[in-house]
């Protein structure tokens, strides 16, 4: 059961990527908005390392008027969209890498899916 679950994660991702960047180019229907900041000019975030897209560092934000907030990194949502939910980050806490682990379940709940 394990592994048909992990097989329907990549998909789940991409949609809602897709769902992300949908909100974020029309206007806003039902309970949830999305909006983008702008990241930091000096930070270098790094590049994607299955296609090589530059990170900007950007923050995304689903506003839920039941749930509450949401914020995603732009690294979050991209790799979301190649269908990974689980990603090491370049920091280090107490001798290990940290790691991304995105519950799709509660991103699909702030975006109505």
């Amino acid at each position: 059961m394990k592994e048909k679950d992990d097989m329907d994660e990549a998909p789940r991702a991409r949609q809602i990527a897709a769902t992300i960047q949908d909100a974020l180019e029309t206007s806003p229907t039902g309970n949830f908005t999305v909006t983008k900041r702008v990241g930091c000019a000096s930070c270098d975030p790094g590049a994607c390392p299955e296609c090589g897209f530059l990170f900007t560092g950007e923050t995304f934000t689903i506003v839920h008027t039941l749930k509450g907030k949401r914020t995603l990194s732009d690294k979050a949502v991209h790799y979301l969209s190649h269908g990974i939910v689980r990603y090491q980050t370049s920091y280090v806490v107490h001798g290990e890498p940290v790691v991304v682990d995105l519950n799709l379940d509660e991103l699909a709940s702030y975006l109505d899916m």
